[in-house]
């Protein structure tokens, strides 16, 4: 055997490792792919869920509500509740939002029911779900398995209504048709399944291309490419067009390079480089699958409405301060936000309108403190989080974040300008034991700030 025979044999046995191991990458790839991107969609469902529950119960009168009876029906206090639940109902894609009411020992009944077609009748019992008795101890949650009622199969979310004292003075459910969150997850799903079938499709086409020895097989490979590449635009379209539409998935402006192919021309070289453009084609193509799992990984720990941190994001952050503060190495400031007048918003204009004044103070915030300090909490409540700071800087900071709500304000009417309260702390070990301690007095000075906007001070 000449020296040429051996290096030859070498390369292919070097080449069929490193194909086994790229075969394995994408199968390992595929497996984390569908994971994440099941768990990631459930996340965001749910919290658009509870989004509406929270932003609905924010809106009612806990001292109102929990005093309502039926035969009230028709006064001031019933009709200012209905109107408020109505103009979700009315405004939101739900199946049904309504009040509930915790008559003890795990039995509930409805209040207020704003369904045009057939509605709850007000003090008849309810299906008992463990979401929907956290709610009733005081915790948003969304159930994790559907229920049947006489009204259908459904998912809900649940969201306690506080009276001026802090009680639980009643709750609000919003339903999801059953069959529409299972389809969302189906989709999803279905799309991960075909992302893991392209990827273990390209090794196989690649098992393929080691084992010819001859041009026109190798051809056929590269058509098989193309089709893979035509199922990689089509999968693009799928989710697009489903709930993750919000970015550009694929590079824009990009021209297949299976096309140079079919056409048996290169840029590269005076003769028809097929190996170089079979390689060329797979890199495209395996770029796109890791800007898929990106994509998954960072919606994980964003909020959709905001685009900043979401509460996920936000306890993995306390966590990591609350090391340091252990450890003695803690040096951060807390920052609170709650806008001002944001029930008025919601009332006025509608759900839409109350989202992107929510996105505009987000923006906002981000445009002074940056976006990786930045979480959406709850409601219209916002939170910084900075390391390094001092109590000076973040007035500073506070001095910018005014300059920036002025200019966003210019040329609006006054009932339509952005106000936001405001408060801040900075850890110090003789006052604090852990971070929650300096939130308390970050949220003890955003409300003596909403105090003074509201001239209860």
């Amino acid at each position: 055997m000449n020296n040429t025979d051996r290096k030859v044999r070498s390369s292919k046995r070097n080449f069929v490792i490193a194909l086994m191991l790229l075969l394995l990458t994408n199968i390992l790839m595929g497996m984390t792919l569908v994971t994440m991107s099941k768990r990631t969609l459930r996340e965001q469902m749910d919290q658009r869920m509870l989004d509406i529950a929270n932003t609905a119960a924010y809106q009612l009168d806990g001292d109102e509500l929990k005093e309502l009876k039926a035969e009230d029906k028709g006064t001031e206090e019933y009709e200012r509740a209905m109107d408020t639940l109505r103009s979700f109902q009315d405004n939101i894609e739900l199946d049904y939002i309504y009040g509930i009411r915790d008559e003890g020992n795990g039995n509930f009944t409805f209040t207020i029911d704003p369904a045009y077609d057939d509605p709850g009748e007000f003090g008849s019992p309810i299906v008992t779900t463990e979401a929907l008795v956290a709610a009733a101890n005081g915790t948003p949650s969304v159930d994790q398995e559907s229920y049947t009622d006489e009204w259908g199969e459904f998912y809900s979310a649940y969201s306690p209504v506080f009276d001026s004292e802090g009680n639980v003075a009643g709750i609000v459910g919003v339903d999801f048709d059953a069959e529409w969150y299972d389809s969302k997850l189906s989709n999803n799903m279905a799309a991960a399944v075909i992302i893991t079938m392209v990827a273990l499709t390209i090794g196989v086409v690649l098992s393929f291309v080691i084992l010819s020895q001859n041009r026109r097989r190798f051809v056929k490979m590269l058509e098989r490419m193309e089709a893979l590449d035509h199922e990689m635009q089509k999968l693009d379209d799928l989710i697009m067009h489903s709930s993750i539409q919000k970015l550009d998935m694929l590079p824009e402006g990009e021209n297949s390079v299976l096309k140079t192919l079919a056409s048996g021309e290169s840029h590269h070289s005076s003769h028809f480089d097929e190996y170089y453009e079979f390689d060329s084609s797979i890199e495209s193509i395996y770029k796109k699958l890791k800007k898929y799992l990106r994509y998954v990984d960072a919606e994980a720990h964003t909020d959709p409405v905001t685009g900043v941190g979401n509460k996920a994001a936000y306890k993995a952050r306390i966590r990591e301060l609350d090391d340091t503060v252990a450890d003695d190495t803690a040096n951060f400031s807390v920052a609170f936000f709650d806008v001002n007048g944001s029930k008025n918003i919601y009332t006025k204009y509608g759900y839409e309108a109350g989202e992107q004044m929510m996105f505009d103070c987000a923006k906002l915030i981000k445009s002074v403190f940056g976006k990786n300090n930045v979480y959406y909490i709850i409601g219209d409540e916002f939170v910084v989080l900075t390391e390094g700071r001092s109590r000076f800087e973040m007035e500073e900071f506070f001095d910018k974040f005014d300059e920036a709500i002025k200019k966003y304000n210019v040329g609006k009417s006054k009932e339509d300008q952005l106000s936001v309260a405001k408060g801040r702390a900075t850890f110090n070990k003789e006052q604090h034991s852990d971070y929650r301690h300096v939130f308390i007095d970050a949220k003890a000075d955003c409300d003596r700030d909403k105090d003074i906007y509201y001239g209860r001070a």
